[in-house]
């Protein structure tokens, strides 16, 4: 980008962009309240576009579009990462002829043939910018204050939008997620299985589940006290991600007990899979975990698998594991499975 200017990055970019991040909304799909919102501001400028902007490290990518297709393109190319530098709204009547933008992208006609442009700022409640609302147009035109401040208003009215998709967000994570290893949790997990078995049900892969019970958990509290407890409830946890794919489900179910969720194209290659991920977990769970007093505990696993079958439920698949499980506490068995092959 030798022909394009770079526009300057704020000292505290590096803590702009993680609060953009932090709110979860990039590369998500369209929302109805932005577009209302945009389309809005195309009514208040008397403008045929408008979109709002978010600001990342090196791109700008757009949370809503209106006249335009949606997208993104580089920072460095953005109106709008030179406008979020600045205080208030940037405003141009006729983008050709002025001096910061009269050679931008989407001025010349590379990228666009933007004339009137204005840019309201999107601060969020910490202070940052991490986007903008603009309007414009492909002809010169003239906005008054009072359209500017409205345009203004609907920049702060997105703002808080885009904050409420995070809290929201946030009381959904936290809904399905264990508070003390972060995993998911059993009503997650049920959740999964219940979208497992339905693609299962047309005829789209196999689920199947591990079911682990912890050995040696109970010793561990009772001698060293809930905290190391829950230090190794941790660990485990961390072992347990550690031997799965990302597209794998690790849940705590409750307690020292946790579950795998897996699902591959036939039942051949779903028990494989199984025996490899419990072949993997009992060994990544024999080195000893060491606490903060540096007192180091052994815990190993006894694991059950389980098959779905078509009539299978997700509480009647998981009792399934579940009683494999146990199976496993007979002498001289590590892996059991529950139901056909």
């Amino acid at each position: 980008m030798d022909d394009v200017k770079r526009w300057p990055r704020p000292a505290d970019d590096a803590e702009r962009v993680a609060a953009l991040r932090a709110l979860g909304v990039l590369d998500s799909p369209e929302d109805e309240d932005l577009e209302a919102v945009i389309r809005v501001a195309t009514y208040v400028c008397g403008v045929p576009s408008a979109a709002v902007n978010l600001i990342d490290e090196d791109r700008q990518w757009q949370a809503a579009a209106y006249g335009v297709k949606r997208g993104e393109a580089s920072r460095d190319d953005s109106m709008c990462g030179w406008s979020i530098l600045q205080p208030g709204v940037t405003y141009t009547p006729d983008a050709s002829h002025d001096a910061v933008f009269s050679e931008n992208p989407f001025v010349t006609g590379q990228l666009a043939s933007v004339r009137l442009y204005a840019s309201a700022p999107v601060v969020i409640a910490s202070g940052y910018v991490v986007g903008s609302l603009c309007a414009f147009a492909e002809e010169p035109g003239q906005l008054s204050k009072t359209q500017m401040d409205r345009l203004a208003d609907l920049a702060a009215t997105t703002a808080r939008i885009l904050e409420l998709r995070q809290t929201i967000g946030t009381v959904a994570q936290a809904a399905v997620t264990d508070p003390l290893t972060s995993l998911r949790n059993r009503a997650a997990f049920a959740e999964a299985l219940r979208r497992a078995l339905g693609l299962y049900g047309q005829g789209v892969g196999r689920p199947g589940v591990l079911y682990l019970d912890l050995n040696g958990f109970k010793p561990v509290n009772d001698t060293y006290g809930h905290h190391a407890g829950d230090a190794v409830l941790r660990a485990v946890a961390g072992r347990l991600l550690g031997s799965v794919r990302e597209t794998e489900l690790v849940a705590r179910l409750g307690g020292d007990e946790f579950a795998v969720l897996v699902q591959e194209p036939t039942a051949a290659h779903i028990h494989d899979r199984l025996s490899a991920i419990a072949a993997r977990i009992t060994e990544r769970l024999a080195p000893p975990i060491v606490l903060d007093d540096g007192v180091a505990v052994s815990v190993g696993a006894a694991i059950g698998l389980a098959l779905a079958e078509p009539s299978d439920t997700p509480d009647g698949l998981l009792d399934r594991a579940d009683a494999a499980m146990y199976a496993v506490k007979v002498p001289g068995h590590r892996v059991a499975q529950g139901g056909r092959r």
